[in-house]
């Protein structure tokens, strides 16, 4: 994949917990507690404490971090993981406005799912498609990811030229940390968080391989967040084929205008939600083991056999 693509890297449902350790069964999946030396526990303890800290004392309640690991490529490659947080505020809220039992829902998270230079396997892509079709699993977070090539390096520099660009969008403040740069919330959008970064020194800091191919990878992240205690909460289904959704996406194409993104491809976003509508997009040659191959997308792009297409 090249490293001026979009896609959907993070997707955050709410579900009860119940029905996701019967639809776990059911796949021959097994959920285990998350390991605190895991690399995904600690910024999963840091949104609860987060959570903790805006809602109730922290000696109401005990949070339970679980993990369920999908179906990998090869062995020796890194695994998705569907992470299950229990116990937290968020959740009591849900569970009081559905008027249930305090532990009856959970928060399952899908990350990574745009990541150009890991290979994802097609069976763990099937098995995540089966909760974003649920309409009772609502959609509670999405991360959508746009990656450029920049060779202006995210430093102390560069922040006065970052923030002069964002002003006439926002007047909010933008954070500088490490590589990256931050803006919790922007005006009249509360739900959106827009993070910039060195994709490919973030990628060396974690110790992982990456070719030099990748230098200069920069990456625009929005997080949205959506109100999971509203009764007509939306699923991820729902949602894809909403107003909401159209607004979001014109959203982030502005916000990456002010960020001078300008070269990038649709085709991978297209291929992901179309294959999250539709597992029969993975099933050709190319891609029959292998969901982000090269030749899987050219496959896709060449192909006729689509449900979904982008309106923007």
């Amino acid at each position: 994949m090249s490293p001026n693509s979009q896609g959907i890297d993070t997707i955050q449902l709410i579900a009860k917990y119940e029905t996701v350790k019967k639809m776990a069964d059911k796949l021959g999946l097994f959920i285990q507690p998350m390991k605190e030396n895991h690399r995904l526990y600690k910024k999963i303890a840091d949104e609860v404490e987060a959570d903790k800290k805006k809602r109730l004392k922290v000696d109401k309640f005990t949070p339970i971090i679980e993990v369920i690991v999908l179906p990998k490529v090869e062995p020796k490659d890194k695994a998705l993981y569907i992470s299950i947080i229990r116990n937290t505020p968020i959740l009591f809220n849900v569970a009081d406005e559905r008027k249930t039992k305090k532990d009856s829902f959970c928060m399952i998270t899908f990350a990574g799912l745009h990541q150009p230079t890991k290979k994802i396997d097609s069976d763990a892509i099937k098995i995540i498609s089966k909760s974003l079709k649920r309409k009772t699993f609502k959609v509670c977070r999405v991360d959508f990811s746009k990656d450029t090539r920049d060779s202006e390096p995210i430093d102390k520099n560069s922040l006065k030229g970052f923030r002069k660009r964002f002003k006439a969008f926002s007047k909010c403040r933008v954070i500088h940390h490490k590589n990256s740069f931050y803006i919790d919330r922007i005006e009249k959008r509360e739900d959106i968080k827009i993070n910039y970064y060195d994709k490919y020194n973030k990628a060396l800091e974690r110790k992982e391989k990456v070719s030099k191919y990748w230098k200069n990878w920069k990456r625009l992240e929005i997080t949205l967040t959506f109100d999971v205690t509203k009764q007509n909460s939306l699923s991820f289904m729902e949602y894809l084929n909403s107003m909401d959704f159209l607004n979001d996406f014109s959203d982030f194409e502005d916000i990456a205008k002010i960020i001078k993104i300008e070269e990038y491809s649709n085709d991978y976003l297209e291929y992901q939600i179309n294959s999250f509508m539709d597992n029969r997009f993975m099933n050709n040659r190319e891609s029959r083991k292998q969901f982000n191959l090269t030749k899987a997308l050219e496959h896709f792009k060449d192909s006729e056999f689509r449900r979904y297409l982008l309106p923007i």
